[in-house]
């Protein structure tokens, strides 16, 4: 953290990069740095050997066994890894288990994608690699469906009358093996199972306002009520079915050798602001949309592994959490009056897509000002300066509902409660959006409605959300925002709201990373 030193900064701007100019009384905050990387094939075979609280699988399984292995999508992490180590654990599992006899067919691979969309053998290849594609082919992985009956098991209900229902190939199989890439402490334990095999009758109970209620963040996993309710949920998944996790934490190296001197903030560098990113930058500015989303879309991170663990749920994700607090979560003296955030073109739901309103609007209130431990660095009636030019386009096949929620639905919505609660139904029974679903990878109709939802009831912690470099001004006041011209602009407009003596921050993203906030 520095205070007052640098006037000058790198922010993203949609598929730009910009060098803007701060008040000098602007609080920087910085991530940390990147957590030393371990060897990932040495770091595998010893937590698959040495797994927590639970034996290896070579003594829990025979050759006559029936195995499935489960597996995040690719919606995480911001951008996909070059070479993503779940599929270097997979390569592994596979080595062990036909070492102890298991035959190929008794052998089940599902992306655990919840109600996100489907993915192609093509593109899960971005995750496995080609030598689990070819040595499973596209019978032996599928990706999960969670609205259809017949490949849904019905497990019971908390005592609070949360009903679990989640893939029937964990209740047919000796061991499920959950592989799960631990990108921020949103993800992980019970949640890789509850939501990425879930079912919607499942997941409707925990994607809610009351467990989405913008005050408690969902990556503070002590405080959450939405992580809350699905360990209530895990425990009795744990109790009638054996699960075997690995979770993997990859540390915040996001940036491929030849772009990190390009795109690594200027306050985590000692480079100037002048040379090639003077020149590079106001040049790529230009470029067509179209291209940029090629570019967007192809980008690779560098992230490492720096922690794995296999073994329970519980005793593998407090490693993780451990892990993931040292490197993603920075102290802070207490929240601010104006937080500003570069918010590119990047979320989860628009990865080997389109970037859409409702998902820029999601990031902002949803991911962005979530990411803190107790309370949130933007204080309670505080202003958030989003730079971004909140360009209206969806993608027709991924995102049906979330374009025809935004033209018919969006602005009578405005209450995040009345949006789910009236909503919820109607979307997920609507029959165009079950298909497109289940047969042309589309998200699940009800999809748009949680982020507006969760976005919605953030909306409400905050006194407004300035769109700064704002494109398409009514597009900005659609999603509840106030449009100005350029981040000057915005400053100027948060002053006259907040005060002139209001503390600014900016919280420089990427990498990602948390604030503890006492």
């Amino acid at each position: 953290m520095n205070r007052g030193k640098y006037r000058e900064e790198l922010i993203f701007y949609g598929d730009d990069i910009r060098i803007e100019r701060f008040p000098p009384e602007t609080l920087f905050l910085y991530a940390n740095q990147p957590l030393a990387p371990v060897d990932p094939h040495e770091a595998i075979s010893k937590a698959l050997d040495e797994p927590l609280q639970a034996e290896p699988l070579e003594k829990q399984l025979t050759a006559s066994s029936r195995v499935t292995i489960a597996f995040d999508d690719p919606c995480l992490p911001i951008p996909l890894m070059r070479n993503d180590v779940r599929g270097m654990v997979i390569e592994e599992l596979l080595r062990r288990l036909s070492s102890i006899g298991i035959p190929r067919e008794r052998i089940r691979l599902i992306c655990a994608n919840g109600l996100h969309r489907k993915w192609t053998l093509g593109e899960l290849e971005l995750i496995l690699g080609k030598r689990v594609i070819a040595e499973m082919g596209s019978r032996g992985i599928i990706c999960h469906d969670a609205t259809r009956d017949e490949n849904l098991v019905f497990l019971g209900s908390t005592d609070t009358g949360l009903e679990v229902e989640i893939n029937r190939a964990v209740a047919e199989s000796d061991v499920t093996i959950y592989v799960n890439l631990n990108f921020t402490s949103m993800n992980g334990g019970w949640k890789s199972i509850l939501v990425g095999l879930g079912s919607y009758r499942s997941i409707r109970h925990h994607h809610t306002p009351e467990h989405w209620n913008g005050y408690h963040s969902i990556l503070d996993p002590e405080r959450s009520p939405m992580h809350h309710a699905i360990q209530k949920m895990g425990e009795l998944v744990e109790k009638k079915h054996n699960i075997f996790q690995i979770e993997s934490v990859v540390n915040n190296q996001i940036w491929p050798h030849h772009l990190r001197n390009l795109l690594t903030p200027l306050g985590m560098s000692d480079r100037d602001t002048g040379s090639l990113m003077q020149k590079f930058l106001p040049v790529a500015a230009y470029a067509p949309r179209r291209l940029k989303r090629i570019v967007r879309n192809a980008l690779r991170s560098d992230y490492r592994l720096c922690s794995i663990a296999a073994g329970s749920v519980e005793a593998v994700h407090r490693k993780t959490l451990e892990i993931l607090f040292r490197q993603q979560n920075v102290q802070v003296d207490g929240p601010a009056d104006i937080l500003i955030l570069g918010v590119p073109n990047l979320s989860p739901y628009s990865a080997l897509s389109e970037f859409n309103p409702i998902l820029l609007r999601h990031l902002i209130l949803g991911y962005l000002r979530e990411l803190y431990r107790n309370r949130s660095l933007v204080r309670e009636g505080g202003i958030i300066i989003a730079c971004n030019p909140g360009v209206e386009v969806f993608h027709h096949r991924h995102h049906p509902s979330y374009r025809d929620f935004w033209e018919r639905d969006a602005e009578a919505y405005a209450d995040p409660e009345r949006c789910w609660n009236e909503l919820a139904e109607p979307y997920a029974n609507n029959s165009e959006y079950l298909d497109r679903y289940r047969n042309d990878y589309a998200y699940h109709g009800t999809h748009p409605l949680m982020l507006w939802m969760w976005s919605g009831m953030g909306l409400r912690r905050v006194r407004g959300v300035i769109l700064a470099g704002s494109r398409e001004p009514d597009t900005a006041r659609r999603l509840g925002f106030t449009p100005a011209g350029d981040l000057k602009r915005a400053i100027a407009m948060a002053r006259e709201i907040a005060g002139k003596d209001a503390t600014i921050v900016y919280q420089v993203i990427p990498p990602l990373f948390c604030v503890d906030v006492p």
